[in-house]
């Protein structure tokens, strides 16, 4: 079996309760061990414990070392298992702070190495006076030699093993920076591993551009004739096979435990790690260069990690037309990966303020975007009541409510998202005189409440931030340790990031387009229904009033290139990312806190649609919303093109994420002619100004045949939100929504 194919299998095939007990075991046998001590050191200490007793198993085929352990549990495994993940003793509540979607210095890896980034917290302790800061440094450098133990057990294990080269490789990292290629991508995989495998639970860590910082020791490598393209290929493709045997089954945002493996059991079970490729440099010029043709050349695409976000940059297709070919090529195969439109992002940070630092920005995660390394995602770090021991009951109260992002999707009458408060609005206004009112009315009142919850957040979180920096020393985690600022500063990430952000998404923004368009048509325009009966009509769930309910149905949608739903699609994102910005600027003038402009609704789309009633577009109670920036399933009257040409009526270079879904049947595009077809319209997307793409290439029938029959279609795979996944692995919910955006 080759490293692929074992990979492949264990995507497809691992017990979907596996867990990674030995993990859990170590770490239940020392979760007292350190109690009293200051969280930094409780941190070092019980990582050390843990690198000198996890296992470092071994392959014979592998080119990059470095293993998980999970299997089925035991009965009384189970219930350690069970017992551990409810403990609130267990390290990962008072030792091991999770810190994932984020991304690293990695430059700074693989440029000191581990000795370097522990030389640098100790050149920083001398003559620091503060306790806390003196603690923080001490245990980073703690973790620092964690690893370092961890690297030189596998190393060990490997000569043991008769893999002398791996061997050579791990030693020579264990404290030194990577003087060759294969070791730096062995350094990387092995901190990437730690991370993903022991640390933080729904990892999802950025990799960052590896084809820019390892392309120095990989020319060097050539030209000492050390290294040949064979041979970097074979290095990474075993990379991105490790990345895949760390992984579990199911889907994590609409799965649950009864049919998904779980973060509490497998860390990394269903994360997306990204790792991104082309774009442009920091004077903005094509940053494409061999390396990130070997990275492309290497997509697997029956793997789901690392997923690949490329940068495009206009003319991309033209610069680099052997690149272009390759990567359009990989997502015709429903490789998991996805396009950014390098000069919207950038602009749209630069818009915020961020200068040339919006050219290190990333996305992580679910497409979420950040500024990288400068930045930290408020909602993900740890929280300031954990900063602070003795903050007032009454603080600690107000910033530990449920407030950052998801939670408040429910806004409107109960549930619905952005989409509900636009009922609501619909609600309110019927009991006027219809006659004075216009759609600019439903404009107003959208907004009333828009820029209401924004200015309440933004004031939220600066409170948040502001409480973290009372003692920005108190808590260590493995970013701070893996990142440059912390460090230099002596201070945790989440309070001293240069930027602090937080995501703002309007989520179901097709469904409420296209509730606009249709009172506009139908109410304003046509005056084919009064807007009270239309109200009512929404109210009672359209009972009785089928005729009605297509005639709303009837109306173009958004995604059809209709000149109304257009309209309105560019005023509707127009206002609302005018308004981020707006509302944002001066947080970000004094506290660098800012929101992030995204058109994200992951799968809340289907939960939202779900729990919430009936909408002015048609949309019968419990249906799914629209997902994400894409319009609504059925929308697309005018087939891919004109869905591409409606969502250019949306200034991209205002987004910074927005993910599109895009679905295309592998027979539209068949052979050389189609995928040249295929390429040629993607790039004129993103010529255009178009954001972002990620693509299915399945066809409506093979999806159906495969919920009859999942055991003949166990490597089928489509996109998500901002992930792959095994379809057969996901639930009914999900699988239908699937379908019904090919519908």
């Amino acid at each position: 079996m080759t490293n692929v194919e074992e990979a492949v299998k264990a995507l497809t095939e691992k017990p979907v309760f596996s867990t990674e007990i030995e993990r859990i075991r170590i770490l239940d046998e020392c979760k007292h061990n350190f109690d009293g001590q200051p969280q930094p050191m409780r941190f070092a200490r019980t990582m050390d414990y843990a690198m000198r007793r996890l296992s470092t198993p071994l392959k014979s085929s592998d080119v990059i070392l470095g293993r998980s352990v999970d299997r089925e549990l035991s009965e009384e495994e189970e219930a350690l298992y069970q017992a551990f993940l409810h403990d609130p003793a267990n390290p990962y509540y008072s030792a091991l702070n999770g810190s994932g979607h984020c991304s690293y210095d990695w430059e700074d890896l693989v440029s000191l190495g581990l000795g370097g980034l522990k030389k640098r917290a100790q050149d920083r302790k001398k003559g620091e006076t503060d306790e806390e800061k003196l603690v923080f440094l001490t245990g980073a450098m703690g973790v620092y030699d964690s690893v370092s133990v961890f690297i030189e057990r596998y190393a060990q294990a490997a000569e043991k093993a008769g893999m002398t080269e791996q061997a050579q490789n791990l030693n020579s990292v264990a404290h030194e920076p990577p003087k060759t290629f294969y070791a730096a991508m062995q350094l990387l995989w092995i901190v990437t591993l730690i991370d993903c495998y022991f640390i933080t639970a729904n990892p999802t860590l950025t990799l960052g551009r590896m084809d820019q910082f390892l392309l120095p020791l990989y020319r060097a490598d050539v030209k000492a004739g050390r290294l040949d393209e064979q041979k970097a290929k074979e290095i990474i493709t075993d990379y991105y096979c490790k990345h895949n045997l760390i992984m579990g089954r199911g889907e994590h945002q609409v799965g649950d435990a009864t049919n998904s493996t779980t973060f509490g059991r497998i860390h990394n079970f269903d994360a997306p790690q990204y790792l991104l490729l082309a774009g442009t440099d920091k004077d903005g010029k094509n940053a494409v260069n061999e390396l990130t043709y070997l990275f492309a050349e290497c997509i697997e695409p029956k793997f789901k990690n690392p997923v690949v976000v490329v940068r495009y940059f206009e003319g991309m297709d033209k610069a680099e037309p052997g690149l272009w070919k390759i990567l359009t090529g990989k997502a015709l195969e429903s490789a998991s990966m996805m396009f950014y439109n390098d000069d919207d992002v950038i602009a749209a940070f630069k818009r915020m303020g961020l200068g040339e630092d919006s050219r290190n920005y990333i996305h992580f995660g679910c497409n979420w975007p950040s500024p990288g390394t400068n930045g930290e995602w408020i909602n993900f770090g740890p929280k300031s009541w954990r900063f602070d021991p003795d903050m007032d009951e009454e603080e600690k109260k107000y910033l530990n409510r449920p407030f950052m992002r998801y939670y408040r999707c429910n806004l409107g009458s109960g549930y619905g998202g952005w989409a509900g408060v636009l009922d609501d609005v619909l609600f309110s206004l019927a009991e006027k005189d219809e006659n004075t009112l216009t759609i600019d009315d439903f404009y107003d009142g959208f907004f009333e409440v828009w820029d209401g919850f924004l200015d309440e957040k933004l004031e939220y979180l600066e409170r948040e931030v502001n409480a973290r920096k009372s003692h920005p020393a108190h808590l260590l985690t493995f970013t701070d340790c893996m990142c440059r600022e912390p460090i230099s500063k002596a201070e945790c990430l989440g309070a001293c990031a240069k930027y602090h952000f937080e995501l703002q998404s309007f989520y179901m923004f097709g469904t409420v387009v296209d509730c606009l368009t249709v009172i506009d048509e139908l109410v304003f325009r046509r005056k084919a229904v009064s807007l009270k009966k239309l109200a009512e009509a929404v109210k009672n769930n359209f009972e009785g009033e089928e005729r009605l309910r297509l005639m709303c149905k009837s109306v173009e949608r958004y995604g059809s290139d209709s000149e109304l739903s257009n309209y309105h699609a560019e005023r509707l994102s127009k206002r609302a990312l005018d308004s981020i910005y707006d509302k944002s600027k001066p947080y970000f003038e004094r506290s660098r806190v800012f929101l992030v402009a995204c058109m994200q609704s992951d799968t809340w789309h289907l939960k939202e649609g779900l729990a919430y009633g009936a909408t002015p577009d048609g949309r019968k109670a419990g249906e799914a919303f629209s997902q994400n920036s894409r319009p609504c399933n059925g929308a697309c009257t005018k087939g891919v093109t004109g869905m591409l040409n409606s969502m250019l009526s949306v200034d991209a270079s205002a987004l910074m994420s927005g993910a599109l879904n895009l679905d295309v049947d592998a027979r539209a595009f068949k052979g050389e002619e189609g995928r040249k077809n295929f390429a040629g319209m993607l790039a004129a997307y993103f010529n255009a100004g178009g954001l972002h793409a990620q693509v299915s290439c399945v066809s409506r029938d093979d999806l159906i045949a495969a919920q009859k029959n999942p055991d003949a279609y166990r490597d089928l795979r489509v996109r998500v939100t901002g992930y792959s996944g095994i379809f057969v692995d996901f639930c009914k919910d999900l699988q239908n929504d699937i379908i019904n955006r090919l519908s």
